[in-house]
């Protein structure tokens, strides 16, 4: 049976006794009640390579998957390229751009990395929705590792 796995930048793993209404997360729990599936991103949290695994929770029929990222990546992937290049790009605010060669190399190593995390849990039936611009280059890193995978347009 076909799963719908959803990818964004960071995942907001239920807390117990938390209420939380964010737009993405209203969003993606309304899509996962209506078909089974899983939401895998960024945890958030901050840890040294060696650590670095993905962990499984699951609530109320949703499984989430993620992962920590290292300082260095959280500095060039979020902090840098997404944040100083492409948020400014996507909003129009160009001036504000700040390009570095070392962001992009942490962009397109986060999402190489995601992209081989994906890999363990995605099955040939699965139905992928990338949401962030965080994750440009992630459907051709799983297709490079030769995922033939259904990608979802929610627009």
């Amino acid at each position: 049976m076909a799963r719908l796995v959803i990818v964004s930048n960071r995942v907001a793993v239920p807390d117990e006794g938390s209420v939380r209404a964010g737009g993405l997360e209203v969003a993606v729990k309304a899509a996962l009640k209506r078909m089974q599936g899983t939401w895998f991103g960024w945890s958030g949290g901050i840890a040294p390579r060696s650590t670095i695994k993905p962990r499984t929770i699951r609530q109320d029929n949703v499984t989430y998957v993620v992962s920590d990222l290292t300082e260095e990546d959280h500095k060039e992937y979020y902090n840098g390229f997404a944040n100083r290049v492409l948020w400014p790009i996507l909003h129009y605010q160009l001036d504000r751009a700040e390009f570095s060669r070392r962001d992009l190399s942490g962009y397109l190593r986060v999402n190489d990395s995601f992209a081989r995390q994906l890999h363990e849990l995605i099955e040939p039936d699965d139905l992928i929705w990338v949401h962030d611009y965080h994750l440009i280059p992630l459907a051709k890193a799983l297709r490079d590792l030769g995922h033939k995978t259904r990608f979802a347009n929610p627009l």
